[in-house]
């Protein structure tokens, strides 16, 4: 169904259940204002709806705000424990952000139980399984100094300038090294990522999305000047 005849079905009747995809329509068209507004509208009038619940919660993470979005896909959950979708929404927030880790493995754990073979669920939590592996290599135990070697023969300051460094380049392989489903790999994800300011993060999955030939080359470009503005400014 065009956006058009959406637009008619909803100025006929506000309290119609195909609000959410006339809200999604303008989403595609980057219109959050329009799409917040039908959102709104829709959402007064039908308040258990969690497709309109979700979108809303698309563009909140969009707008950058994450409590927002967050409380949204928890309620969806709560009332509905089969929307995956919302539950994949709330696992790539607290993956990327690196919170809330015990409640996002919970969350992982239910969506294998869902589906087994997801592609998604079984990344990221291979991803955050190498993660926990490297933590304990971030911390060495100083070995003892014999009694009779003074503390000034003790490296001290080696010892100081060494542990940040290598912690530092955990972080960073960790971080290049995270597979993205390409489910997962949409403009609206792109834009969660850059409003984040992980620009990597959102350039790896824009090469994703420019093999997608059905989404327009200008809305690729657009994101494209994002991300490298982006990194320029963190060089």
């Amino acid at each position: 169904m065009n956006k058009d005849k959406l637009e008619e079905i909803f100025n006929n009747d506000l309290g119609t259940s195909y609000f959410p995809l006339l809200a999604e329509a303008y989403l595609k068209d980057n219109d959050y204002e329009r799409a917040l507004k039908v959102l709104d509208i829709g959402l007064l009038l039908n308040p258990n709806n969690n497709d309109g619940k979700y979108i809303k919660a698309k563009i909140a993470m969009i707008n950058g705000d994450s409590k927002m979005a967050v409380e949204l896909l928890k309620a969806i959950i709560d009332s509905n424990p089969l929307y995956i979708n919302a539950m994949k929404m709330l696992v790539m927030y607290y993956h990327t952000t690196e919170t809330n880790q015990a409640f996002m493995m919970r969350i992982i754990k239910n969506i294998i139980d869902l589906a087994p073979k997801d592609e998604f669920a079984n990344k990221i939590l291979k991803s955050s399984q190498k993660k926990a592996k490297y933590k304990p290599t971030t911390k060495k135990i100083a070995p003892k100094t014999p009694k009779s070697v003074t503390r000034k023969a003790a490296p001290k300051k080696a010892k100081q300038t060494s542990k940040p460094k290598k912690a530092k380049l955990i972080k960073k392989e960790t971080a290049i090294n995270l597979e993205i489903d390409p489910k997962m790999a949409t403009l609206t994800f792109i834009d969660i990522l850059i409003k984040q300011k992980q620009y990597m993060q959102a350039g790896n999955v824009l090469k994703i999305v420019k093999k997608n030939k059905s989404i327009a080359r200008a809305s690729i470009d657009q994101r494209s000047d994002r991300i490298k503005r982006g990194l320029s400014k963190e060089s």
